[in-house]
């Protein structure tokens, strides 16, 4: 049986790993649960009969950020993604920045060491992402989806239904409500139910996080520097999302 291949991308802290666990709870759907930038055969071994297999990736492949998801348009022989149906997600910056300090990174460090991990965090990045968000957002090409974060509460979970439909996802509506298993962040870390995680560990924070009821979990407590503040105030990229300071009524 021939697998069809899904990929969540778009930048760290944008919800790539609780709409991946979504996609998960489809019923022809295998979910990979540590991330990569592709499916391998080694992934597809374990399979089953399920019709897809999906993986997701917090950071932009660097196929698709050098030369952006349009190409995908043409169909390129040589592309690891030619035959991918990939979901693109983003949220409000405002809110995925706070998270970020909080889990001890600096969006306006300068990197200058090559610390990938590091880099994956900065702003400049995330308007990157933004930017390729966009693109995928105008291109006439039926395996290519763009969800805001944001959008996947809205109406009775519409927009997300819609593009769970028009890839062929078997789903009962009730996942939007509950989930019927944990879900995970990564395979070597257990989820305990309980309370929130004391500290900030960032892998079972996250863990306990997807884990959390399927609600947007945006806030207007606010906390970046001034610079940050700015950089994304005058990004036409963020104002073509529509995305402003929530602090801000």
């Amino acid at each position: 049986m021939d697998k069809k291949k899904l990929l969540i991308t778009g930048y760290p802290f944008t919800g790539t790993t609780i709409l991946k666990s979504k996609v998960g709870e489809c019923k022809n759907v295998y979910e990979i649960v540590n991330e990569g930038f592709e499916i391998r055969n080694w992934d597809i071994q374990f399979s089953g009969d399920k019709e897809f297999v999906a993986i997701k990736t917090p950071v932009l492949p660097l196929e698709i950020r050098v030369h952006g998801p349009n190409f995908l348009t043409t169909n390129p022989p040589n592309s690891i993604y030619k035959d991918y149906y990939i979901i693109f997600i983003t949220r409000n910056p405002w809110n995925v920045f706070s998270s970020i300090i909080k889990a001890g990174f600096d969006p306006l460090a300068h990197i200058t060491n090559h610390h990938l991990i590091e880099y994956n965090f900065t702003i400049s990045e995330y308007l990157v992402s933004a930017e390729m968000f966009l693109e995928a957002s105008k291109i006439n090409n039926k395996k290519i989806f763009s969800i805001r974060y944001e959008d996947l509460f809205i109406e009775n979970n519409k927009k997300i239904k819609h593009i769970f439909d028009e890839i062929g996802l078997i789903y009962d509506e009730i996942i939007f409500q509950n989930k019927s298993k944990k879900y995970q962040f990564r395979t070597d870390l257990n989820y305990n139910d309980g309370d929130k995680p004391e500290g900030y560990n960032l892998g079972e924070m996250r863990t306990w996080q997807i884990n959390q009821p399927f609600q947007n979990m945006n806030s207007s407590d606010i906390n970046i520097p001034d610079e940050l503040n700015r950089l994304l105030t005058e990004s036409p990229f963020v104002r073509e999302l529509g995305y402003t300071d929530p602090r801000i009524k």
